[in-house]
């Protein structure tokens, strides 16, 4: 069957070669990756269809189709392998027009006709005969319906054809990386009703895809499946393809999956705090953000952890985890207790240079792929974060603050206490500052939440040398300390030292990071020269750290300057600075959970203004996004030049702190927190520009709810308490709690 042509009368053109002329060509990513960090996926996944659901992720074209060749990004994926590659749509091999595609959360439905076609008779099926409709959804694997119908007043002939193949490739690879190993051959067996692929990779694991037909097709085999149809005038006929990846798939009908699905989103909800305001993109917004958040869920030894980000991201990040898990602790804390949980088990015990591993330090990333196993990539289980460890402890104490839950702390006593030995023994190791500089050959040269090769420079654009102490991080690790004198004390236990330590950090920061332009450098090169480059760094010590007033003055009026504020948000580095790049993956470009830390710090230290202005623009950018999904970051280009925010092409989506980040944001507006022992704080609440009211519904500390009210008026926002449930004081204040 083929399409026939456009006969109608167009423009003609001619493109002339003249003799010399060359033809530019893309290099293959893994041909010059710097050295130092992750590889880096190139092309863009801005307009990929992306879904997300226990433990499996899908990136699909627009109209569904997952074709490797045409994307490379395309594909089914499962603990970081590609177990489909393959997933094509035809009708007698022509592509079917796709006339509309919508996704909610892991369900995705398109619908297209067919052009004119010829079968191979000679027969034509008339355009916009046929409609055909996909329904899909992952559950246990992905579950798909294809419903084909004829319109037309006569019957028609069709060849629906489905083309699947999965290559088994690691994510590494899709993202860039060259494997050095040989690649296993991948065997496929089609049956009367299915095709099994399966891999035999060089880690010993055998991984395999099953797809299932029903009914059964006219013809199948390794490349897929094809159907014959003869449909009467009005006729429908049903397909359904069910995938699975390794564990036992979906039995149910579709509607009956779908419905599930919908329905454990809709408990995750009803569970969580509720923000009901009179902003309805707002309220669609939030409850997108924490649906997000929930599709990331991932289980490992019987725990549940929040993946990082699909597709490139897909697994446990300890920062990322543990942020996340702090911005939605007054939405679903258990979320936190999971990511403390989970890291706590996985915290090293030894040296290991290989993987800059020490004693207490806590994962920066998880892999359970082939070439992380095989030890391709070093990422397998990685420990290069100079701060998901102080992180470990000021989580562990969040989670304490809203939950009261002391007996998780007693739990995790052993894991803090060793997170916090290995604080002071690098404060002591670097001469009273924490610092980095990677052992491992093959680790990552930054190992802060900026930590691609170039993210850290001096003004001129020279990269800092190592090792290399952050400013936020030595905020990180103050309040890390505090945390864990408080909950030894909690606990009946030893502080070892850390309150005398956090003392002289608390000066050392104000010695050595202190600047009167900046507020604060971005960093120390080697340890000890000042690195006075304007970026967004210094926010996160407001947030956490313990700032002069002067200097916390500074800095905030230094973010809000036209080289560092783009309208959208705060970039990560200033347009001024040599080596500033829009596009830059930590070089210019805006990370909503960066912003929404600011807001915090902003919020902490009574520039109320600043962060009103801050959270505004950063729920117009939310909003300006295709059904208000926030991406992993977006690029730098002033607001000015821009309508709405310019997509960073592989960001990653959903994405965890990306998508807390927008109950973060409004909980810091609203002012709520602990302070104390069944204690409630309201802060100098303020609300969003576009919006006059908010709601809050089942916000829990401590095991009691409370149900709050704000409203815009003349003398500022006002709070009602419409109900409490349980033993807990609500009280206003002026002071942000610590």
């Amino acid at each position: 069957m083929r399409a026939l042509p456009f006969t109608g009368r167009g423009l003609r053109g001619r493109i002339s070669r003249e003799a010399g002329m060359s033809k530019a060509r893309p290099i293959p990513a893994a041909g010059w990756l710097p050295v130092g960090e992750e590889p880096q996926p190139t092309g863009s996944i801005t307009d990929c269809v992306i879904l997300r659901n226990d433990g499996v992720s899908l990136v699909a074209l627009p109209g569904g189709d997952i074709d490797a060749e045409e994307h490379e990004a395309t594909g089914l994926y499962r603990c970081d392998t590609r177990h489909l590659s393959r997933f094509r749509l035809t009708l007698g091999g022509v592509a079917p027009i796709l006339l509309d595609a919508s996704q909610s959360g892991a369900i995705f439905s398109a619908v297209y006709t067919n052009p004119a076609m010829a079968e191979p008779g000679g027969r034509v099926v008339p355009a916009r005969a046929l409609v055909i409709r996909r329904r899909r959804v992952l559950g246990r694997g992905l579950v798909e319906s294809l419903t084909v119908s004829n319109y037309h007043p006569d019957p028609q002939a069709v060849e629906v054809r489905l083309e699947v193949d999965a290559d088994f490739h690691d994510i590494f690879e899709v993202r860039g990386f060259e494997r050095r190993s040989p690649r296993p051959p991948v065997d496929a067996q089609a049956g009367r009703t299915g095709i099994r692929f399966r891999y035999a990779g060089a880690d010993g694991t055998v991984r395999t895809t099953s797809v299932r037909f029903d009914p059964p097709p006219s013809s199948i085999g390794a490349g897929g499946a094809l159907y014959r149809l003869v449909l009467e005038p009005r006729e429908t006929v049903v397909l359904d393809i069910r995938v699975s990846t390794g564990e036992p798939g979906e039995r149910q009908p579709v509607p009956q999956v779908i419905a599930r699905v919908q329905r454990e989103e809709r408990t995750f909800l009803d569970e969580a705090t509720r923000f009901q305001c009179d902003y309805e993109p707002l309220n669609d917004a939030v409850e997108r953000a924490l649906l997000d958040v929930r599709a990331l869920r991932t289980g490992v030894d019987g725990t549940e952890f929040i993946a990082a980000g699909v597709p490139w991201f897909d697994t446990l990040f300890g920062r990322d985890s543990l942020v996340t898990g702090m911005f939605l602790a007054p939405w679903a804390p258990r979320l936190l207790r999971g990511a403390l949980e989970v890291l706590a088990r996985y915290q090293a015990e030894e040296h290991d240079p290989a993987s800059d591993a020490a004693p207490g330090k806590v994962p920066h990333e998880l892999r359970w792929g082939e070439l992380a196993r095989i030890g391709e990539v070093p990422f397998g289980r990685y420990y290069g974060s100079i701060d998901a460890t102080p992180l470990f402890l000021v989580a562990a104490e969040e989670y304490l603050a809203w939950t009261g839950d002391r007996a998780a702390i007693e739990r995790l006593w052993p894991n803090l206490r060793a997170a916090a030995r290995w604080c002071l023994a690098e404060l002591e190791r670097h001469g009273g500052v924490v610092a980095y500089a990677r052992e491992s050959p093959a680790g990552l040269e930054n190992q802060g939440w900026k930590d691609s090769h170039d993210a850290i420079r001096w003004p001129d654009g020279r990269l800092a040398e190592p090792p290399i102490a952050l400013v936020e991080v030595q905020g990180y690790t103050l309040a890390a300390l505090r945390a864990f004198v408080r909950m030894a004390a909690l606990c009946g236990e030893p502080a070892d030292g850390a309150e005398a330590a956090a003392g002289r950090l608390a000066a050392l920061i104000e010695e050595r990071f202190g600047d009167d332009a900046l507020g604060y450098v971005l960093c120390l090169e080697r340890g000890r020269t000042p690195v006075p480059t304007p970026a967004s760094n210094p926010g996160h010590l407001l947030w956490l750290g313990d700032p002069l007033p002067a200097r916390a003055a500074a800095f905030a009026d230094r973010a809000f300057q036209s080289d560092l504020f783009s309208g959208w948000g705060v970039r990560t580095l200033a347009s001024s600075v040599a080596g500033y790049n829009p596009l830059g993956y930590h070089t210019g470009s805006v990370w909503p959970h960066d912003n929404a830390i600011l807001l915090a710090g902003l919020r902490r230290h009574g520039f109320d203004d600043l962060a009103r202005a801050l959270g505004t623009a950063f729920i117009e950018a939310a909003l300006a996004f295709p059904a208000y999904r926030i991406p992993e970051l977006y690029c730098g280009d002033p607001r000015e030049l821009r309508l709405v925010p310019t997509p960073y092409p592989v960001a990653s989506r959903p994405q965890a702190w990306s998508a807390a980040s927008l109950p973060f944001v409004l909980a810091t507006m609203l002012g709520v927190r602990p302070a104390g022992p069944r204690t409630l704080a309201i802060t100098r609440p303020q609300l969003p520009g576009m919006v006059e009211w908010v709601r809050l519904r089942n916000l829990r500390v401590a095991g009691a709810g409370v149900d709050l009210a704000f409203r815009r008026g003349a003398a500022g926002v006002a709070v009602e308490v419409e109900g409490v449930r349980g033993d807990l004081a609500i009280v206003l204040s002026d002071r942000w709690p610590r």
